[in-house]
């Protein structure tokens, strides 16, 4: 629920004999050096950089340790960038060891969010994309296979390391991590792949559902395997499981066959691969998959008060006096817009804040108001005419209010009871966001669209559902609905009510439910009049493509959904080009030459 980072690490490291101070023999006889916790550090993206090469001298970087964030050490990055470099070299014992094994594996430890790493200038492995395709929220354990042509065993050897990680001020190692390298095991030369068969990982008009894994051996052995296949609904339950015996040729790619399932029910399914090798290493890979979403059932469980309920809140908020002001931000604008700091107060009086972006062109405008995700940084709107103003709302207690936040855990405060829950406020933010950019002589009222990604999408639908005034949104991978299955299918946010009821065992499960239906999006989406596009990340586990189908499925007016396969939380740039589109069409507006 939040944005993007990018950044690369090098490191310099002492000499071989200080190395061999840190290395361990393992249980298998392989020797594993994890080379300290000193790197090199520089912020930015570095593009059209010579950072990756081993000819660059970062003697002028930031010295840092991978056992602490970033942050705790007075380091910043660039606008979500980053790199670390570290050289090493291998101790005589291992070099032999490498040699034998045709490279090393190198274990980063936990690492945020996504990041490209290069060998001597070689790029060995990345996970995720950096903008403007961004796929990130990875913060899971690092792995990459180096081949021996990459290595100078007998030298020095550069690791660079390039991240980006713009949801939070983290980035790069997590966890204490400390980077070890290990001769090659068998398994570390595999690389399995799971190929879906269809192009964006939904299957429509079929009664099948099919994959088709591969699995590249680099190593000069072939392999005998045992192929596991397993498929389970997204909310965990077996459904089928296949079991055969596999040969793996040595320097080639080999088809594991293809496994499917006729006469699938609509919704999401989570196909588990493994490759278990004999003397028992293993491989495995996960993929989500989809069946005619748009058939999901996911029924409106709203209270009979609940129209009544939204109304009375919004006659609250229509009481309380705005009390607009705005603080001219100089050095930010210096392009196409002046750009302020906006206070306002809400509902219960509630003082919240945004950046709104105004044209310096003269006349009427059309608006395109931004709501941020769940716990995102404060960030300025769009700087370039494009033919829209921006308003980016901060809610109460988040991004640019959180200095001033009382409401703990934003998602479990007051969960006990639907008049003092979170929500409620933050639901009556994002209208008052209406009410300050209706109010300027600049904008044109009549053009008001919403979009948002995350908690952004879930508030961007609370919008169009409670006030006419919106006329289009997007919702990227939308928050906030289905409670009862996401539980089911996601850990978070259960485990942040799971925590709550066990602080306050006088709450029940009932109670719960009961609070969250007034806020489910899924019972909002029946209201919304007007056009909508959504995209979806089908691998997300954060907000899964279950929940955004629950509340979009409940649509009556125009809608589209576009699916990006292999992204996790978040969604591509042809997202955000395609919400853009709408607006234009929506409105009228020119694409400014």
């Amino acid at each position: 629920m939040k944005k993007y980072i990018k950044t690369v690490l090098l490191m310099t490291l002492c000499g071989s004999a200080c190395l061999q101070g840190y290395a361990q023999k393992q249980p298998n006889n392989s020797l594993v050096n994890d080379f300290g916790v000193d790197w090199k550090f520089h912020a930015g993206e570095g593009r059209d950089s010579s950072w990756s090469t081993t000819d660059y001298q970062d003697n002028h970087w930031a010295n840092v340790v991978s056992n602490k964030l970033l942050k705790e050490q007075g380091q910043k990055l660039d606008q979500g960038f980053g790199w670390y470099r570290k050289k090493l070299t291998f101790p005589a014992q291992m070099q032999q060891k490498i040699a034998a094994a045709e490279g090393v594996t190198i274990d980063l430890g936990q690492f945020a969010a996504c990041e490209e790493v290069y060998v001597n200038g070689m790029l060995v492995g990345k996970t995720g994309e950096f903008p403007q395709n961004f796929a990130g929220y990875f913060d899971h354990e690092r792995k990459y296979f180096v081949p021996l042509e990459a290595l100078d065993l007998k030298g020095e050897n550069l690791i660079a390391i390039k991240f980006f990680d713009g949801w939070s001020s983290a980035g790069g190692f997590l966890n204490a991590a400390v980077m070890k390298v290990v001769p090659a095991s068998t398994v570390d030369k595999l690389k399995l792949k799971v190929n879906v068969q269809d192009e964006d990982y939904i299957f429509l008009g079929s009664d099948r559902i099919a994959i088709a894994p591969t699995i590249e051996n680099k190593g000069k052995k072939s392999l005998k395997a045992t192929l596991k296949i397993s498929l389970m609904t997204d909310a965990y339950k077996p459904i089928k499981s296949q079991e055969l015996k596999v040969v793996i040729p040595a320097h080639a790619t080999a088809p594991l066959g293809t496994f499917g399932l006729k006469n699938a029910e609509p919704g999401f399914y989570r196909y588990k691969v493994s490759v278990e090798i004999d003397g028992g290493q293993k491989l495995e890979e996960q993929v989500n998959i989809g069946y005619e979403p748009e058939k999901i059932a996911s029924p409106n469980d709203e209270a009979a008060d609940f129209d009544k309920f939204w109304k009375a809140n919004k006659a609250q908020l229509d009481r309380v006096q705005p009390d607009y002001q705005l603080m001219l931000i100089p050095e930010q604008s210096k392009l196409d817009y002046e750009m302020y700091h906006v206070s306002m107060r809400s509902l219960d009086n509630e003082l919240i804040m945004g950046y709104y972006a105004k044209p310096k062109k003269a006349g009427k405008h059309p608006v395109i108001v931004e709501y941020m995700g769940y716990g995102s940084k404060p960030y300025f709107p769009n700087q370039s005419w494009d033919g829209f103003a921006y308003f980016v709302l901060s809610i109460r207690g988040q991004a640019l209010n959180e200095k001033s936040n009382h409401f703990g855990t934003w998602f479990t405060y007051g969960i006990d009871n639907k008049d003092n829950y979170y929500y409620r406020g933050a639901f009556m933010d994002v209208l008052r966001a209406l009410d300050f950019v209706s109010s300027r002589d600049e904008i044109d009222g009549e053009r008001i669209v919403v979009r948002g990604s995350s908690q952004g999408g879930a508030l961007s639908v609370a919008a169009a559902s409670l006030d006419p005034r919106v006329k289009a949104l997007a919702i990227g991978i939308p928050f906030l609905s289905d409670f009862e299955d996401y539980f089911k299918i996601a850990p978070w946010p259960k485990s942040d009510v799971d925590n709550y009821i066990k602080q306050h065992p006088e709450v029940s499960w009932k109670q719960v439910y009961n609070t969250l239906s007034y806020f489910d999006i899924k019972n909002l989406a029946s209201r919304i009049r007007v056009p909508l596009v959504m995209g979806i990340g089908v691998q997300d586990n954060v907000c899964p493509p279950h929940i955004n189908f629950a509340a979009y499925n409940r649509v009556k007016s125009e809608k589209s959904w576009m699916a990006f396969p292999t992204y996790g939380h978040s969604t591509g740039n042809a997202f955000h080009v395609a919400g853009l589109d709408l607006f234009r069409r929506v409105l009228h507006v020119e694409q400014p030459q």
